[in-house]
């Protein structure tokens, strides 16, 4: 492993980007971005878009459909807008970073955390080396584990991380457990708020509590990153009570955004019988 790919996780930041500069991102990494109103909508699901920065509150005017052929989408509101909502997004976020301040923390929550640091060194990667020599098979465990997200074919990793260092991407925390590779968070931020993109744990290091301190360390670049003031640590999984309750214990509340949602007459209750919590994510609804 190259030092210069490693430095200590304690002087991060998080760098800030804004929607023009994500939405240049997204499209080179092949995603489909549209304007709309002045707006950048990223197509989630084939024909549903979602701005680009998710927690981005629109006009009731820019809330509208994005593009030809869209069958759905979903908007958070401005404050002035917000009674105009028929939906919600349903999230984990955090706006008092204060209020997760290490010294406030309840004392099993220190302990963990102090656990993960002595079973764990926590570091940031600044380039992709060790990812593509050692992240593979942690993010293969972790699917294998959890169920959620496709596992890539081991090219489409490695070529993933040949970014690494694009603001827009983000930053890499990671957790080394006997000198090798045994998870990693990955976190970006648009405008004022950072988002967890992915928190990936090999099975076999969980009990080293090492999840909590990536998620921690995160939280803490996120308190050095100037403008940042909220943090987004996923939609809210109803269907896994393991999951839910694991982020009651850290602190991540439980917000419902109001929003807009639109959907082609029909589509909402087919989505709604055949996946009925994707229609919650998508609705804030049932």
């Amino acid at each position: 492993m190259d030092p210069e790919q490693v430095r200590d996780v304690k002087g991060s930041s998080v760098p800030v980007v804004s929607e023009a500069d994500m939405t240049d991102h997204l499209r080179r990494s092949g995603r489909r971005v549209v304007e709309h109103r002045g707006r950048y909508w990223e197509q989630v699901l084939p024909g549903f878009f979602r701005p680009v920065h998710p927690l981005a509150r629109l006009s009731a005017l820019e809330a509208t459909r994005p593009a030809m052929g869209c069958w759905g989408f979903q908007a958070c509101l401005t404050e002035e807008d917000a009674h105009q909502a028929n939906g919600a997004v349903p999230m984990h976020l955090v706006s008092d970073f204060d209020a997760l301040d290490e010294e406030s923390l309840p004392q099993s929550r220190r302990y963990k955390l102090r656990r993960a640091r002595r079973r764990a060194r926590i570091v940031e990667l600044t380039g992709p080396q060790l990812l593509q020599e050692q992240g593979y098979p942690v993010l293969r465990s972790s699917l294998e584990r959890t169920g959620y997200g496709k596992l890539p074919t081991e090219e489409e990793y490695l070529a993933a991380w040949d970014g690494l260092g694009d603001p827009a991407q983000g930053i890499v925390v990671a957790g080394l457990v006997e000198g090798r590779l045994g998870g990693y968070l990955t976190g970006y931020a648009v405008d004022g708020t950072a988002y967890v993109r992915d928190v990936v744990v090999a099975s076999e290091v969980l009990s080293t509590d090492v999840s909590t301190a990536l998620t921690y360390e995160f939280i803490y670049a996120c308190r050095r990153s100037p403008g940042v003031t909220s943090m987004v640590h996923g939609l809210h999984a109803r269907e896994d009570e393991g999951l839910c309750r694991y982020k009651d214990w850290l602190g991540l509340p439980l917000r419902r955004v109001p929003a807009r949602v639109a959907m082609v007459p029909g589509a909402a209750a087919v989505i709604r019988r055949r996946n009925p919590h994707k229609y919650y994510r998508l609705t804030g609804r049932g």
